[in-house]
C-alpha cells in the first residue's frame, strides 16, 4: 500500500461449466497477471471452480469432489504467489452444501465465507442446491487439505498492509440488509462480491447505481466481479 491506496482487481475468465480443470488453469493465470501488475487481492466470480450454472449437477458427488481436487491443485499452483486471491466454490459441510468465497494465499486457505441470502425466484433456485450460513453453527470444516473455521458471523481479512477486507456473494448485496453492511461496521476497508449476475434490459445501469450507493454508506471500497464468456447461453 502506498499513499493509502491499495491495488486490487476482479477478473473474470473465460469459465467451462462443471469442468474444473479448464476452470482451474484460467484462474492460476489470472492470479499469475494479478501478481505482475501488483494486485494485493484478486476476486473471482461466484462458483468460479465449477461454473455457477451447473444446477442440477450441485447434487453429484463427481463434481464436489473435482472441485475440492481443483481447489488443492490451485493452493498447490499459487503457493508462491503474494496476491491473496478469493474463488467461488460449492463446500460440502456435514449434511449441507454451501456456496462460498474462498479466501487462500501462499498455499493455504485463509477462511471460506458462506453465502447467506439464496435467490429463489425468477431463473434463480439455489435453496434447491444450497443451504444458507444461517443453518450453520460455527464448526472446523476440513476442506482441500485444510482446517478452516466456517462461521455464520462476518469473517474479516488483513493484508500484508494491514487493510481489512471482507467477502459476500451476490445476493448478499441485494438484500435489504447487506451482508457488508455489518462488514463495515466490523472494520472492512474493502468489500469483494463473487457474483454470477445474469443480463437483462436496465440491469447493468441498476447494478452499478447499487455498488456505488453501497460503497458510499459503508465508506469503504467495493470490488464486484461477475461471471463472464462460457457461463451459459
Amino acid at each position: 500500500m502506498e499513499h493509502g491506496f491499495v491495488n486490487v482487481a476482479a477478473a473474470i475468465p473465460s469459465v467451462h461449466v462443471a469442468d474444473v480443470s479448464y476452470n482451474v488453469v484460467k484462474i492460476i493465470l489470472a492470479m499469475t497477471d494479478a501478481e505482475r501488475n501488483g494486485a494485493e487481492v484478486v476476486v473471482f466470480p461466484e462458483l468460479s471452480l465449477t461454473g455457477y450454472s451447473c444446477q442440477d449437477l450441485f447434487a453429484q458427488q463427481t463434481l464436489l469432489a473435482s472441485a475440492e481436487e481443483g481447489m488443492v491443485k490451485l493452493l498447490e499452483a499459487t503457493a508462491q504467489l503474494d496476491v491473496i486471491g478469493i474463488v467461488g466454490a460449492p463446500v460440502p459441510f456435514r449434511n449441507l452444501l454451501l456456496n462460498c468465497g474462498v479466501v487462500f494465499q501462499h498455499g493455504r486457505i485463509l477462511g471460506i465465507v458462506p453465502r447467506t441470502y439464496l435467490p429463489n425466484y425468477g431463473e434463480f433456485y439455489e435453496k434447491r442446491w444450497f443451504a444458507s450460513s444461517a443453518d450453520i453453527s460455527t464448526s472446523v470444516c476440513s476442506y482441500a487439505g485444510c482446517n478452516v473455521t466456517m462461521t455464520p458471523a462476518p469473517q474479516l481479512f488483513i493484508t500484508a498492509d494491514g487493510v481489512k477486507f471482507g467477502v459476500e456473494i451476490c445476493e448478499d448485496l441485494w438484500a435489504a440488509t447487506p451482508c457488508s453492511n455489518t462488514l463495515a461496521l466490523a472494520g472492512a476497508d474493502i468489500v469483494f462480491n463473487l457474483s454470477a449476475s445474469d443480463e437483462l434490459i436496465g440491469k447493468h445501469s441498476y447494478l452499478q447505481s447499487l455498488l456505488a450507493q453501497q460503497s458510499a454508506r459503508m465508506m469503504c471500497g467495493y470490488v464486484y466481479s461477475s461471471c463472464g464468456f462460457g457461463e451459459s447461453t
